[in-house]
Formats: C-alpha cells, sequence, structure tokens
C-alpha cells in the first residue's frame, strides 16, 4: 500500500508541476488567491455555527468527486478496489483541515458526519458532470477556451457558490464579496491561454470579432457569476446592493473580455512576454476589484477595454 501511495503522490506531484510550468508566473497570482480564499474561509467560518463549516466541506467533496475525470485512468493503473482506497486517502487529507477545527470545537458529531461523508462519496461513481464533452453545460456561447476555463475551475466554482450562499444566509456582505473576486479572477486565470492567429480566419471582420467576444463575456458572466449576485441581493436586499451586483456582473464581464484581448494581443502566458502579461493581469484584476466595490471606479474599466479593443482592431486589420 506504501508503494502504490507514493506512485499515485508521484503522479499528483507531476500534474501540478505540469500545471504551474503551463501557467509559469500567472501561477503565483493563482497561490495568492488560494491563500486568500483559505483565510478569508476560515476568519468567516472560525466565528459561524459548526454546521456551515459541515456544509461547506461535505460540498468540497461532492464537487470534487463528481467533477473528476481521472477514475478510468486509476482504475488501469490500479484497480478498482485501490482506487477507492486512493480517493479515500485523498478526500480525508483534504479534509483533514476541518476535521482537526471540529475537534478544537469540541463537535464531534460533526467529524461523525465529515467521516460518514468521506465513506459515501468514496463509492459514488464519477464524472457525474461530464469533463469529456468539448463545451460545458454551465456555458451559453463562446470559445472553447471559456468552455475549457469553465470545466478546470467547475470543482472550485461549487464550493464557493456554496460558500456564498453561507454568507448569505448569515448576512455576511464581506464573505459574500470575497469569494466571487476570487471566482471572478480564478477563472479569468484560465483564460490565460495562448492564442493563434488562424483563429482570425473563423471571423468576418475585426468589428465582428470584438462584438462576439463582448458578447460572449456577458452572456457567461451572467450565466456562471449569476448565483454571487444573487447572494449579494439576499444579504440585505435594498437598491445599494442591487447597484453592488449590478456593478459586480460588469466588472466581472469586462473583465473577461479584457483577459481574452490581452492573450490575443500579447500570444498568451507561452508566447515570451510572461512578465508583461502577468503584470497586465495583475493590474485588471485590481481595477476589477476596486470597480466591485466602488461603482464610479467602473468608468476606469471601460476605459481600459475600448483601450485594449482598439488596440486589438488594429492588429486584426494586418491579418484581414
Amino acid at each position: 500500500m506504501y508503494d502504490i501511495l507514493r506512485l499515485y503522490g508521484g503522479l499528483r506531484i507531476r500534474c501540478l508541476w505540469r500545471m504551474i510550468r503551463e501557467l509559469k508566473l500567472a501561477a503565483i497570482s493563482a497561490l495568492l488567491l488560494l491563500m486568500l480564499l483559505g483565510v478569508i474561509t476560515w476568519k468567516e467560518l472560525g466565528t459561524a455555527p459548526v454546521y456551515y463549516s459541515v456544509l461547506v466541506d461535505v460540498t468540497l467533496l461532492l464537487a470534487w468527486h463528481l467533477t473528476r475525470s481521472d477514475s478510468v485512468f486509476l482504475c488501469s493503473i490500479f484497480c478498482e478496489r485501490r482506487t477507492k482506497m486512493l480517493f479515500f486517502a485523498e478526500y480525508t487529507l483534504l479534509s483533514a483541515p476541518f476535521l482537526c477545527f471540529f475537534l478544537y470545537r469540541s463537535a464531534p458529531w460533526a467529524v461523525a458526519i465529515v467521516l460518514l461523508a468521506l465513506v459515501i462519496v468514496c463509492f459514488l461513481p464519477c464524472g457525474g458532470i461530464s469533463l469529456r464533452l468539448p463545451t460545458c453545460p454551465c456555458l451559453a456561447s463562446g470559445s472553447y477556451e471559456y468552455h475549457r476555463a469553465a470545466r478546470l475551475t467547475l470543482p472550485l466554482l461549487l464550493p464557493l457558490m456554496a460558500a456564498g450562499a453561507i454568507g448569505a444566509y448569515i448576512g455576511n456582505r464581506h464573505l459574500v464579496i470575497g469569494v466571487s473576486m476570487i471566482a471572478v479572477s480564478v477563472f479569468s486565470l484560465l483564460m490565460m491561454r495562448e492564442w493563434h492567429m488562424e483563429y482570425l480566419f473563423h471571423y468576418k471582420s475585426a468589428a465582428r470579432f470584438l462584438r462576439l467576444k463582448l458578447l460572449f463575456a456577458l452572456r457567461n458572466a451572467c450565466i456562471i457569476f449569476l448565483p454571487f449576485i444573487v447572494c449579494l441581493l439576499l444579504v440585505a436586499p435594498s437598491w445599494s446592493q442591487l447597484l453592488l451586483g449590478e456593478s459586480y456582473y460588469l466588472g466581472a464581464s469586462l473583465l473577461l473580455f479584457q483577459v481574452e484581448i490581452l492573450c490575443f494581443v500579447s500570444g498568451g502566458t507561452n508566447s515570451g512576454n510572461d512578465l508583461i502579461s502577468t503584470l497586465v493581469y495583475v493590474a485588471l484584476n485590481v481595477i476589477f476589484c476596486v470597480s466591485a466595490l466602488v461603482p464610479q471606479a467602473l468608468v476606469l474599466s471601460v476605459i481600459v477595454s475600448v483601450i485594449l479593443a482598439y488596440h486589438a482592431y488594429l492588429v486584426i486589420k494586418k491579418y484581414k
């Protein structure tokens, strides 16, 4: 069993290293976002009732298990029984911080529920949400990059939505805003992919290219981030919350549009412009966070979008 765990751990480390090598400098932003997510979640759950933490842990386990697509690959290397044992070990490691937290809060019933969930989840069929399709059900339209990013972030978006719902239920506006910003930033991070100029031949003109990219960003931001906007409104239904939700939606749409145009202009993170692309990406996320908190700053995001769109228009005209 030790050799199996060592082989499985080596596979996971190599997968993580390939992801970091592909994202390169952008991986630093991903690590910072995950650290911010952990700090916000533990800070808010530390003062909330214990069953909120139980709900977050169980949701995280279900989301991770039902959306994983490596069960067939693992069963081809290990047998089915050993694969389930590996799943149990992995999920136990994932739930270890929650179990320690429950023991610290003197909640043995929560420990029992989590341990029972660990056993049940391991025997559920994997891949309940198909990740092998070229499109993703949670998106209305858009390029393959949108769908690929959605499939990759689906295991993370589901626990974030659960955390947003908890924040709405306990009336904690800061928790909802924090997880919503992290959701947008993580999704936009996975949009940082290499762009190939031959894709331009699928579009009739530069104006149509920009119009479709903006339309896709508006549609997909509405579908993906609508739960967070609803959570914002449920915290305290008021005109100020409605204005905050609208600015959040517009800012998220513009950020998705800006990131895709940035990848097109710079060639993506694999083009040699890693440092410049990463700095611009971080700047775009800062502008989004400011515009989400201060709706008046949304004008700055619009100006940046216009500048990037105009630059992309000039680049496209060279090929059209």
